[in-house]
């Protein structure tokens, strides 16, 4: 079986898409779609896909019968409408992070999603990490214990994208939802996505503004930091950047009332090393390697296999669409990055605390 294939947008990202869904193998892109016709004759003619099935319209190119799913590969405030249309036309979907810029965009997409019963996937490649679906089997195992405390951070020192990034009426937002939207997504993931209550938080774009390439033309942050309350009581602390006077704004990690783990290695730190924590890492293949200071034992992970993690999204999409199974990454759980992120923006401009409520699906 060969899953047939139409991309929308012939960005740089569509790049991507193409060439691990050749990688990868069981696609064929079958049409293409751009707003300039141009590009998506020049992408046609790159891919091997005929003329007549380039289109600047992508309502036109989903009346195609032939194809099965659709790559938007769109800039972050033209996700919704081609994923909506085209799970309304029954096509399964893979759409490039984040979700959508805005939680009302992210909301109408899952439930076109579950309305039509296709296949919504969101890009976020990272979630099919070992060190990370390790993580989530730890944690589902209840070897962590209850999670009162996590921190998920991640940025740049100075790494500002510039282009369509920049600016809210393309993007939507800044550094949250452009690189912050991974680290995120994957402490919400590990933690089998717990429902978010309040959030505080702020944004800045200090440095940005006083280069001359980004001053004055920007209106997006460059900066963001929050803290966020859980329906279950714990806690997250979120911080990302494109751009700080600082190398780092720290790791990514989660504390348990039995364990606590760092995501970057990962590392278990454990009062003792054996038991179910031992039948797990043995079960997965990995080695450990015990280090007992006084009270707390510390176990370095190793022996995850190298993989691509692109190369996994697409077969993970291929597998689900064969076997008509669930998305590979609910986009239930990653609304609740978009719910987050709403709070951030919310909680930013009232300057205080806000109430974060999840939509009904």
């Amino acid at each position: 079986m060969t899953v047939r294939v139409g991309i929308i947008g012939t960005g740089g990202i569509s790049r991507a898409h193409q060439r691990y869904y050749e990688k990868v193998g069981g696609f064929e892109i079958v049409a293409v779609c751009d707003i300039i016709k141009s590009k998506a004759n020049q992408a046609a003619d790159e891919w091997g896909v005929s003329r007549k099935h380039a289109f600047s319209s992508y309502n036109k190119m989903l009346e195609m019968d032939e194809i099965e799913a659709v790559s938007v590969c769109t800039y972050n405030q033209g996700h919704r409408r081609p994923t909506v249309a085209a799970l309304n036309a029954g096509k399964h979907v893979l759409c490039e992070k984040p979700m959508a810029a805005t939680l009302p965009d992210a909301t109408a997409m899952v439930r076109a999603a579950k309305a039509s019963g296709k296949i919504l996937q969101i890009g976020l490649n990272p979630t099919f990490a070992p060190s990370l679906q390790f993580a989530r089997k730890l944690i589902d195992a209840g070897l962590l214990g209850d999670i009162y405390y996590s921190e998920s951070a991640g940025g740049r020192r100075r790494g500002n994208p510039g282009h369509t990034f920049i600016y809210k009426k393309t993007a939507g937002a800044g550094a949250i939802v452009d690189i912050g939207v991974y680290n995120m997504h994957r402490s919400l993931y590990a933690m089998g996505y717990p429902k978010p209550v309040r959030v505080s938080a702020i944004t800045e774009d200090y440095i940005s503004q006083q280069d001359p390439r980004f001053r004055g033309i920007m209106d997006v942050e460059e900066f963001g930091v929050a803290w966020i309350r859980f329906e279950d009581g714990g806690v997250m602390v979120f911080k990302i950047s494109w751009a700080i006077h600082q190398d780092s704004l720290g790791t990514n990690f989660h504390l348990g009332t039995k364990a606590g783990i760092s995501l970057d290695g990962p590392v278990i730190y454990a009062d003792e090393y054996g038991g179910e924590l031992k039948k797990l890492v043995e079960s997965e293949g990995l080695t450990a390697e015990p280090n007992p200071p006084e009270g707390m034992t510390t176990i370095q992970l190793s022996g995850f296999p190298e993989v691509d993690a692109w190369e996994l999204q697409m077969i993970a999409f291929r597998e689900a669409i064969k076997s008509d199974a669930p998305s590979p990454i609910p986009p239930e759980g990653v609304l609740l990055t978009n719910v987050i992120m709403d709070g951030i923006f919310r909680s930013h401009e009232a300057g205080k605390e806000v109430a974060v409520r999840v939509p009904e699906i």
